[in-house]
């Protein structure tokens, strides 16, 4: 049922719908009691007035939610709950929130030597829309949450590290989930959560996720059309809303609330949170063994996001570069021609994220290599990110997350690509350092020896007007 479809998207039930949805919650008992007692030879009877509704819902392409404003006294107040008859409608909000939220099926977990398998990626996400099928009037206030809460998730990198059988999971070559979604289901996402690889980041993705998501029609306020035969996010203009021939009559006030709600859900909704990943094969220099790292910047893990590439060996060393510049308070300058300007991913999010409110980077490496994500950390805290109107995405001055974890002893791409180092014996932890269990099985050694051991670190930016605009 694709009104509703357990797909992962993102944050709050906007608010124009849900102030309409509760002005029906509240009305329909009225027009229940009334409409018992009195109702009119001349109305259409139940069943032909559902048959019209539907017709016209399915021409239209609108969610369940508008045939039921069509018919308010088909909605159960549920007067008998204490979950409608004492709890406000915030509360509920909040309940709606967590239930909806997407989980990890630990019931079925991936294996363990997958390299999609990690922390916050064990299983297949799930969403309990069942929730959804318990009553119109649930179904009223919560139906477009799925889609606030669960960010699209996006992979613009190796076809291996895509886990299988999640919801609303799209590579900019395969948009076969995306393509599943309504209009209006695609136009409620409000967050994505990306994960690329560092020579795709270098190379466009940017700009490619950003029209994989519709960005520029959803920051001009267009509703959502669907895709367009490249597979990009198409959004146009609102159209003029019509009536079908043949559809029953609309109670007075019902025509204008039906079609403040019909708009507002195919609205597009600007995507305010971007998630940009790195796993521990996604940088440049993975295939590095970490000595080989601590001697030599190219070998070394790195990241800078206003060159347009760090592959080069003259460019390798640009992340350090940067870093004692903006440690000195002035923007680094890498000699580039205006070509070259044009690729530097920090500077495309004016253009094609220009509605971000939030940027997370998580950043994946081996154990063993934590010293070198330590340094892209320590050069990321003073990385700022132009928006447009004087605003940038900065650092918001919270230290690092961290998550350690153990994996499986081998992986297929380290005999493939002769990589012995990483089954080599790891230095003893301190105390301090936690290996977080994110698995059901808490012993997942194999004969074949120890499990190598990763670490992810996540830095927030925030925006935050430009030091400069306020001169």
């Amino acid at each position: 049922m694709l009104d509703i479809i357990s797909f992962s998207m993102g944050v709050k039930t906007w608010a124009v719908t849900s102030k309409v949805l509760r002005r029906l919650s509240w009305d329909q008992s009225a027009s229940q009691d009334q409409e018992s007692n009195h109702a009119s030879t001349g109305d259409l009877s139940g069943r032909a007035r559902t048959a019209a509704a539907t017709a016209r819902r399915k021409a239209e392409k609108l969610p369940l939610a508008v045939q039921i404003l069509d018919d308010p006294s088909s909605v159960n107040r549920q007067r008998a709950s204490p979950l409608f008859a004492k709890l406000p409608a915030e509360l509920r909000e909040l309940v709606w929130d967590y239930a909806l939220t997407a989980y990890e099926d630990l019931d079925a977990p991936y294996p363990l030597d997958k390299p999609y398998a990690r922390p916050g990626q064990a299983a297949p996400s799930r969403i309990a829309v069942d929730l959804l099928l318990t009553c119109r009037a649930v179904y009223l206030e919560a139906f477009l949450v799925p889609f606030h809460v669960n960010p699209m998730k996006i992979f613009d990198g190796h076809p291996d590290v895509i886990p299988p059988d999640n919801p609303l999971q799209c590579t900019p070559s395969n948009l076969r989930s995306c393509r599943k979604l309504r209009p209006w289901q695609f136009a409620n996402i409000t967050s994505v959560d990306m994960s690329v690889q560092q020579f795709m980041l270098e190379g466009g993705a940017i700009e490619r996720v950003s029209r994989l998501a519709g960005n520029k029609g959803r920051h001009e306020g267009h509703e959502a059309r669907g895709f367009t035969l490249a597979g990009y996010a198409s959004f146009g203009p609102a159209k003029a809303l019509s009536t079908p021939t043949g559809d029953m009559p609309l109670r007075p006030g019902m025509e204008e609330t039906r079609e403040i709600l019909t708009r507002s859900i195919f609205m597009g909704k600007k995507i305010t949170h971007l998630t940009l990943r790195m796993s521990r094969t996604d940088w440049w220099a993975w295939t590095s063994c970490p000595q080989a790292g601590a001697d030599d910047p190219h070998e070394a893990l790195r990241l800078e996001p206003m060159i347009n590439v760090t592959q080069r060996r003259e460019t390798c060393a640009a992340m350090y570069e940067g870093y004692e510049a903006r440690k000195e308070g002035r923007q680094p300058d890498f000699n580039l021609d205006e070509f070259e300007k044009q690729g530097r991913w920090g500077m495309q999010f004016a253009e094609y994220w220009p509605d971000l409110q939030t940027l997370e980077l998580v950043l994946e490496t081996y154990a063993m290599k934590e010293s070198q994500l330590d340094s892209v950390v320590k050069s990321a805290k003073l990385w700022t990110f132009p928006l447009p109107d004087g605003r940038q995405l900065e650092w918001d001055g919270e230290a690092e997350s961290r998550v350690g974890w153990r994996g499986a002893s081998e992986y297929g791409y380290d005999s493939e690509l002769g990589m012995s180092w990483p089954k080599d014996v790891h230095e003893p932890r301190s105390e301090e350092t936690l290996i977080t269990q994110w698995r059901p099985t808490a012993n997942d050694e194999t004969a074949a020896g120890p499990p190598q051991e990763f670490v992810m670190k996540s830095l927030v930016f925030v925006r935050r007007r430009c030091a400069s605009s306020d001169n």
